[in-house]
């Protein structure tokens, strides 16, 4: 196999932009751990920095790239590494949960996903990949440094919102290594950052972070909806079961029992504050 990457030009519609760092590759191969029993799956492979690094040294890797002349690109170069798929797709358009099985994941034996991410499409796939956590035990992502910021930062500042509490209800999220725009060709204009995401277990989920579908998704779409006023102000527009706005009396009365100030603002709310509001509005 060989150690020079693959040389192609990068579509300009798809948005990507290749690692060519090679000691930054090596560093975050050593930070994803991989075990000879791994099953990992790699979305973005781009030109191979890390999917040769990968190759022969987990159980099975299923690599994800949306260009054909890559897909090519990749399949000769990796012909001799029985253990690598390599799957030509768009991952939006992916049914991930049969994907993820056919690798072989189960409840028991979880998945593992490592990926350079074009940054216009960073937030829809871990948002998705979260949604798959039964099946996958990590996430280990390259983000753009704003999107970084956002779903690692703790309550309180700026970059605090609905993504935060998505991702740190669902993960336990840690921030690794900042890259300079020239570790990637083409040059992006701002810095990247790895995130590491370990998804919850079932084990997590039964001690109180388990969340239905889409419900906490609309809680937070409401109470972020106007983040300059205060969590009353925002809840009091709050669908419902009905589909009717609940209104400022009910809204103090759920924020009551959640344990919180119906005065502070919603960046200002933790994670768990947020999980007790679902339940508590669950039970009115």
């Amino acid at each position: 196999m060989r150690d020079t990457p693959i040389r192609l030009r990068a579509p300009r519609r798809w948005g990507q932009n290749f690692l060519v760092n090679q000691g930054a590759a090596d560093t975050i191969v050593i930070a994803f751990r991989p075990l000879p029993s791994d099953l990992v799956l790699e979305i973005g492979p781009g030109r191979a920095a890390l999917t040769r690094r990968l190759a022969g040294r987990v159980s099975k890797l299923v690599a994800v790239e949306i260009d054909s002349a890559l897909v090519a690109a990749l399949r000769e170069e990796l012909r001799a590494a029985p253990s690598v798929e390599i799957v030509e797709a768009d991952v939006l358009e992916l049914d991930l949960r049969s994907l993820i099985e056919g690798l072989g994941a189960t409840a028991e034996r979880r998945a593992r996903v490592i990926a350079n991410l074009p940054y216009s499409i960073a937030t829809t796939v871990i948002l998705r990949l979260i949604e798959e956590r039964a099946l996958l035990s990590d996430l280990l992502v390259l983000v753009q440094r704003e999107v970084a910021e956002r779903i690692a930062s703790p309550p309180g500042h700026k970059a605090y919102g609905g993504l935060s509490v998505l991702c740190q209800a669902r993960a336990r999220v840690e921030t690794l290594l900042r890259l300079r725009p020239g570790s990637f060709r083409p040059v992006p204009k701002v810095e990247s950052v790895l995130v590491r995401l370990r998804l919850r277990t079932q084990e997590d989920e039964a001690a109180g972070t388990a969340v239905a579908p889409g419900a906490l998704e609309a809680l937070l779409r409401t109470a972020f909806a106007q983040r300059r006023k205060t969590l009353l102000n925002n809840l009091a527009h709050l669908p419902g079961s009905r589909g009717v706005p609940i209104g400022a009396r009910t809204a103090a009365v759920l924020i009551h029992r959640a344990g919180l100030d119906p005065g502070a603002r919603p960046e200002d709310v933790p994670v768990h504050g947020f999980l007790a509001l679902l339940r508590h509005l669950e039970a009115l």
